[in-house]
């Protein structure tokens, strides 16, 4: 038996949820969902799920902000409970980065980003359990904060089933289905679905899809891990989100008094981990080695409890950056992937980008030439392959 819609999307996480919803506001005919486990089980489920607006990436940096007012009014805008919390992210550096910093401060703040240099006295005002070394400099993003993760998921799919589209999960989409370049469908463990537009927004998984039309979409799906520990009962109110760079470390409040943590960059894996069969478990030694750098950062948590932790899935391309683009020779299907630890922090912006270029053909007044496939022929091209490119032009 052959299912039947208009659009397709694929994956379930807080990207793919988001898509649908923006998809189904815009009445472009039927919008279907499908999920091969639950909504949330791959990265979206596990993540830290922090909303700041700083970043490095001027095209991030855009995104972000058009997201921060959805967050801001989520319950509002999307319905079911408030998701926000608002603490503040303190970004930590070296001394010897401070010129760095600084410049850094400069270029946010002419973007429109509250952000500024805090003393040692304005940080115990901010969090008074945090320690500053007298070789550390830190900064001040007063708008930051986290969601709720699985909230927000949750929310952005039952928001989506309210505007008409079709939420399915237990869908395993195994294959592309094209013919003469075009998209028509794809198979799944329920047999054919039949559509004129894919969006694939499949996390950890999003090389394998393209593959089976023999496309290349270079996404790595890794592992990172996340520590949970208890705060001392005598340790004040809640904590703001930190972005640690002296320790490699972020970490924010999470449910009661527990504190979450991980490493700001998990180390690179020389091969891909396989996202169906990964280790969920956070390791040991590992456990150990973050409360150790957790301890430099907040010295009371020397008497915190450890809570364990786990595993969880990442998704990066070569450059670090996402990729926001229709896959290349094969007309109708969109991607939405390798966007990190960036999921939340951008996914009410690019679901209303993406249901604007499925359904209209157009991405508004942003250039996503940044997020392109295109940029990574560029990147693995030879020197001498660009030098005769160029003397030929």
């Amino acid at each position: 038996m052959s299912h039947i819609c208009d659009i397709l999307v694929v994956g379930g996480g807080v990207l793919g949820a988001s898509i649908a919803f923006h998809l189904a506001q815009r009445r472009p005919g039927r919008v279907v969902l499908v999920e091969k486990s639950y909504l949330g089980a791959g990265a979206s489920g596990k993540s830290a799920a922090l909303v700041h607006q700083s970043h490095r990436n001027h095209l991030t940096i855009a995104l972000a902000q058009r997201s921060l007012p959805v967050f801001e009014h989520f319950a509002d805008r999307l319905g079911g409970p408030s998701v926000f919390w608002r603490t503040g992210m303190v970004q930590l550096v070296a001394r010897s980065e401070e010129a760095e910093l600084n410049a850094y401060l400069d270029q946010s703040r002419e973007l429109g980003i509250e952000i500024q240099r805090i003393s040692d006295q304005e940080l115990m005002e901010v969090d008074p359990n945090a320690h500053l070394g007298e070789d550390e400099v830190a900064a001040f993003e007063r708008t930051a904060g986290y969601v709720e993760a699985v909230q927000v998921v949750a929310s952005f799919a039952e928001a989506a089933r309210r505007e008409g589209a079709d939420i399915r999960q237990g869908v395993e989409v195994r294959a592309i289905l094209a013919e003469r370049g075009k998209v028509v469908g794809v198979e799944t463990n329920e047999g054919p679905y039949e559509c004129a537009r894919l969006v694939l927004a499949t996390g950890a998984w999003a090389g394998q899809l393209p593959r089976t039309v023999k496309i290349d979409v270079p996404v790595q799906a890794g592992r990172a891990q996340v520590a949970l520990f208890r705060r001392p009962a005598d340790s004040g109110r809640r904590g703001v989100v930190f972005a640690d760079f002296v320790q490699e470390l972020y970490l924010r409040p999470a449910q009661g008094d527990l504190l979450h943590a991980g490493d700001l960059a998990p180390p690179p894996s020389e091969t891909s981990i396989d996202p169906d069969s990964y280790n969920e478990a956070a390791d040991g030694t590992w456990l150990t080695g973050i409360r150790q750098r957790l301890i430099r950062r907040y010295p009371a948590m020397h008497c915190g409890f450890g809570r364990g932790g786990y595993g969880l899935l990442t998704a990066l391309t070569p450059d670090g950056q996402p990729i926001l683009d229709r896959l290349p020779g094969l007309e109708g299907v969109f991607c939405a992937a390798g966007f990190g630890s960036d999921s939340f922090l951008l996914s009410p912006s690019v679901g209303q980008i993406m249901a604007q270029w499925v359904v209209e053909n157009t991405v508004g007044d942003l250039d996503l030439t940044p997020f392109g496939l295109a940029r990574f022929a560029e990147i693995a091209a030879p020197p001498e392959a660009e030098g005769v490119e160029q003397s030929e032009g």
